[in-house]
């Protein structure tokens, strides 16, 4: 597999389900893995480890209303006193996944003689502020939260593990889980001492300099299917039928309904099942791009089940065929159906398919606690034009638009600016910023939206 560093990351994607198809918001992300993943006869990681639960303020910036518990790993059998802290700084999704994908910790740490820490995001996993409603209040979900929750923590380890002045601390983090790790570093350079960064689309935000294409996504992900990136040859231009085409929203929706075997109780109206079959399907593309590993990979489906190795050329193997023309519209569907199974019928279970509905419970939760932080702070830009390089329909990155819609779904208008004016640009970290790797893999859509080659004179 071809790369641009020593490992890969790969975030998640959520498709905010909207009415209009030209409004739209930017996935969810998380997964940090390596070039030689852990086998899969392996035992698990995380069995390596000891489980710990710290005491956090739910708020740190104010007079906090109460703790909560956060959950966190530890292992310290490579750990020689004045080695230094691997710490993982969690994301969207429950710990031990991360614990049990991030290779490229457990691989250095013997040689670094290293303790190796993996905390858990506030709001995800076992670390809850409200257990009995995770999703009732999310005022004290925030980046600064969580890194705040962090520095504690490293402060206590620090004291209990009897760490020197001089013994460094190394963020590690993949995504989202490497913004934060990147954001850590500069905010806190006293407690971070370097950071590396997988797959983190740190510059995918408005009033950045240089911005960013709006469209590196969509890009990104044409990209996964096609024969450059090892797909069917086909691939590209049946879903392209799809979505530029728009041939989904041409047909009669009773042989859509037929074709894409959608269950009889499926709710969606008549005039929106074309566009709403699209939008299924470009979110299970979009998964899969996410998690186009070499191996089979559990962290897409939140440890549910497996996704097989390079699953965007597994599912494009249902689209191998072409079927653009007219006339093979029968043909189409069931292709367009097998493709979307991959990732729907994970289990081989599914007898029919509905187009509102999750993949699983556990992505669920996840996905409305990700829909949230989307919109109250990590306003990402994320638009599509039909081109050679894109085979999705026009639907140009609109700011304006996509807040309103926060408001409106999610009850708060984001702050566009919040991230360039708190931790900076490209243009800044030059002069600002020290000891970060950022690293991108070929098949990952968001690698447009991470720092790549030289960061621009200050």
């Amino acid at each position: 597999m071809k790369m641009n560093s020593v490992f890969l990351l790969i975030p998640l994607f959520i498709l905010f389900s909207v009415a209009r198809a030209d409004v739209k918001q930017p996935p969810r992300r998380g997964f940090f893995g390596v070039e030689r993943p852990i086998p899969l006869h392996s035992k698990p990681m995380v069995d390596n480890c000891t489980e710990h639960y710290f005491e956090q303020e739910m708020d740190h910036f104010a007079p906090s209303p109460g703790t909560f518990k956060q959950r966190y790993f530890i292992n310290d059998d490579s750990y020689s006193p004045g080695g230094p802290m691997f710490f993982y700084l969690g994301n969207e999704a429950d710990v031990t996944l991360y614990v049990n994908a991030t290779g490229l910790m457990w691989e250095n740490a013997p040689a670094f003689g290293a303790l190796v820490v993996f905390a858990e995001h506030r709001y995800y996993g076992e670390s809850q502020l409200f257990p009995d409603d995770p999703t009732s209040d999310l005022a004290y979900l925030s980046t600064e939260q969580a890194m705040m929750d962090y520095v504690v923590l490293i402060d206590s380890l620090k004291k209990q593990y009897d760490f020197s002045p001089t013994s460094a601390v190394i963020g590690f983090g993949g995504s989202y889980g490497g913004m934060l790790a990147s954001w850590a570093r500069l905010k806190y350079p006293h407690v971070w001492d370097g950071a590396i960064a997988g797959s983190a689309p740190i510059v995918s935000f408005e009033s950045m300099s240089p911005a960013v294409d709006p469209n590196f996504y969509a890009e990104g992900v044409t990209y996964d299917v096609t024969a450059a990136a090892g797909a069917a040859e086909w691939c590209e231009p049946n879903l392209r039928k799809a979505f530029a085409g728009q041939a989904l929203s041409a047909l009669d929706p009773a042989a859509v309904r037929d074709g894409l075997g959608l269950c009889p109780g499926d709710g969606t109206p008549p005039e929106d099942v074309g566009q709403a079959a699209a939008n299924w399907l470009n979110e299970a593309l979009s998964y899969m791009s996410m998690g186009n590993f070499p191996y089979p990979s559990t962290y897409i489906l939140n440890g549910d089940g497996y996704l097989p190795a390079f699953p965007v050329r597994v599912a494009c193997g249902f689209l191998a065929e072409d079927y653009t023309a007219d006339g093979d519209e029968r043909r189409w569907l069931e292709g367009l159906r097998g493709f979307a199974g991959v990732y729907y019928n994970y289990t081989g279970d599914l007898e029919c398919n509905e187009l509102s509905a999750p993949v699983n419970p556990e992505s669920e939760i996840v996905n409305t606690l990700w829909n949230y932080q989307y919109c109250s702070q990590i306003f990402q830009v994320f638009g599509q034009s039909e081109s050679p390089n894109d085979m999705f329909w026009d639907a140009p990155w609109d700011g304006d638009a996509a807040a309103s819609n926060c408001e409106e779904t999610q009850g708060v208008y984001p702050d566009r600016d919040h991230f360039a004016l708190s931790y900076g640009s490209p243009s800044d970290w030059s002069r600002s910023g020290s000891n970060i790797v950022w690293s991108q893999g070929e098949y990952d859509p968001w690698r447009g939206g991470g720092a790549q080659g030289p960061l621009p004179a200050p």
